[in-house]
């Protein structure tokens, strides 16, 4: 009588480490072709925006001082 039980549990499991796969692919696949994998984020992303904002914004001032002192 185990015997079914333990089919059922080994199946469960590969439909789970398929679901997870796919998740993993499909958010690989989205950052690879540009899209932002955390569109659907509860929080942390608009932070990182902002992170990655300022940080642009610092590069181009460090830029125009270079030019600055040295041109």
């Amino acid at each position: 009588m185990s015997n079914w039980q333990e089919w059922v549990v080994a199946l469960l499991l590969l439909l789970c480490a398929i679901r997870i796969s796919q998740n993993i692919y499909a958010f690989f696949r989205r950052t690879k072709e540009k899209n932002n994998p955390c569109e659907n984020c509860a929080s942390g992303c608009e932070l990182k925006n902002l992170y990655d904002k300022k940080r642009s914004e610092c590069n181009k001032e460090r830029k125009d001082a270079k030019k600055k002192c040295c041109g």
